[in-house]
């Protein structure tokens, strides 16, 4: 019987030519799409709302690097509210290539998440050897990946980064070992520079991984001090941007970006998900607070935050644990429910209104508004058929849950999966878009994986069952 319970797959050996194929493919999908958008759209089609933002700060600092003006901590960008390695990365582009820069980075872009697909393979051939290669196809042409490697953002090079340190993880937990731990170090440090979202998760995996060997009774002094090391290499990375900011601004936050965050998206988010309060009112009633108690706006970016920080905190108590609980659900189901292709050029920059924007009584009344009542019915027909597709996905994943499951096998890399996809969720909150839906797409890719497999293997046992 196919994926019966006591199946136990032997450990997976990867061909090198499977592997080639699997990251020439994914090179070549995203390659061609950058460039068939660079064609018909300009460069324009390679970009998103942040991402003049993000090549603005890059120039800058290129400019600085070539004439060699970058002093003290110049040389970790302008933007307290961005970690450096976008920058960096966008910056070396600039200097190297001039105008071309976006086309450049959105291929190196289209490297970096062929190199996601062959991780998430491994990641797969870990829980069972047959979900390894239907994991890879679901994400070399997963539409996420596709559309967000085609676009000047942050993205791609974080979950690079984010699948680095969950394979490490994955093959640390198989059999623990130093160059495991420092691939995981390298992982969570890479991804720290590129968003500081990663930060919170760190003490949960080491609690994670140790604990684990302590339920099993195998924890080992020599255990310990690799989950050390790999936290000791995530220090080490942000300690420059810490050290800075305690330095020069008197602040322990890693950016000054938090404390705008929660006032001015996430408790107009709570206060519409109970009140329905349109998000764009709650955050100008927002800055009204601030300047009511603050008046005008500090030097320090960082007592900016601090303020902000301290009128969102007091703001949610008031709405109450109710309606964050209803924000956060909201969140997450709208994060996993929509579709990438409202990220790409051609249909995000259509004229219409967007979903913050769009007039409702309620959470569900916004959605029905935005799918049927569309001021642009381009979009709400793609909106419509992208949304369908994601149902559909979503079903074939959820069959790989179901098979997971039923297999048994190692449950501990299925957990740390499950706590992964659960903590994205949780730090994303009530903030929705397909953007943020990337940190999970490794898990989702897994469970594409063994559904696929699943669904196969019923499909090849038809036939001899057909003619007994």
């Amino acid at each position: 019987m196919p994926f019966a319970e006591s199946d136990s797959a032997p450990p997976m050996t990867i061909p090198h030519n499977v592997l080639w194929r699997i990251f020439a493919a994914a090179v070549a999908i995203r390659w061609l799409y950058s460039l068939t958008l660079l064609m018909t759209m300009g460069r324009e089609g390679l970009m998103g709302a942040d991402s003049h933002g993000y090549l603005a700060q890059a120039e800058h600092l290129a400019a600085n690097a070539l004439q060699g003006s970058l002093h003290n901590w110049d040389w970790l960008g302008s933007d307290l509210g961005v970690m450096p390695m976008m920058p960096w990365l966008l910056g070396l582009h600039v200097a190297l290539f001039g105008q071309l820069a976006p086309l450049t980075y959105v291929l190196l872009q289209g490297l970096l998440d062929a190199g996601v697909c062959l991780l998430i393979y491994g990641i797969a051939g870990a829980l069972d050897r047959r979900f390894a290669l239907p994991t890879a196809i679901a994400a070399t042409v997963n539409p996420t990946q596709i559309v967000l490697s085609g676009l000047v953002y942050t993205d791609v090079p974080f979950v690079f980064f984010v699948a680095l340190f969950l394979y490490g993880s994955v093959r640390w937990l198989r059999a623990p070992s130093w160059s495991w731990a420092i691939l995981i170090g390298t992982g969570l440090g890479g991804a720290a520079l590129v968003r500081i979202m990663i930060v919170p998760w760190v003490p949960v995996l080491a609690v994670f991984l140790l604990g684990l060997l302590l339920i099993r009774r195998k924890l080992l002094f020599r255990h310990v001090a690799q989950v050390a090391a790999a936290v000791a290499i995530f220090c080490v990375c942000i300690g420059p941007v810490l050290a800075r900011n305690v330095i020069q601004y008197g602040s322990w936050s890693l950016t000054s970006q938090g404390g705008g965050h929660l006032a001015l998206w996430v408790v107009p988010l709570v206060r519409e998900a109970k009140e329905h309060t349109p998000w764009a009112q709650g955050a100008a009633d927002v800055d009204k607070l601030y300047q009511a108690r603050f008046g005008s706006a500090a030097n320090n970016p960082f007592e900016n935050s601090r303020r902000y920080a301290e009128i969102g905190r007091e703001e949610l108590r008031k709405l109450g644990l109710p309606a964050v609980i209803k924000a956060w659900t909201v969140g997450a189901v709208i994060n996993l429910a929509s579709p990438a292709i409202i990220l790409s050029p051609p249909i995000a920059q259509l004229p219409r209104m967007g979903f913050y924007a769009t007039p409702g009584q309620s959470t569900m009344d916004k959605i029905a508004s935005l799918l049927f009542r569309s001021d642009n019915a381009l979009y709400a027909w793609m909106l419509l058929a992208g949304i369908a597709g994601v149902a559909v996905v979503r079903l074939i994943q959820l069959l790989g849950a179901v098979t997971i499951l039923r297999l048994g096998g190692d449950w501990s890399i299925a957990a740390l999966l499950v706590l992964w996809a659960g903590f994205v969720l949780a730090v994303n909150g009530p903030i929705a878009s397909p953007k943020y839906r990337l940190p999970i797409e490794p898990v989702l890719m897994v469970l594409a994986g063994a559904g696929i497999a699943r669904f196969c293997s019923r499909w090849n046992t038809r036939p001899s069952q057909a003619s007994r």
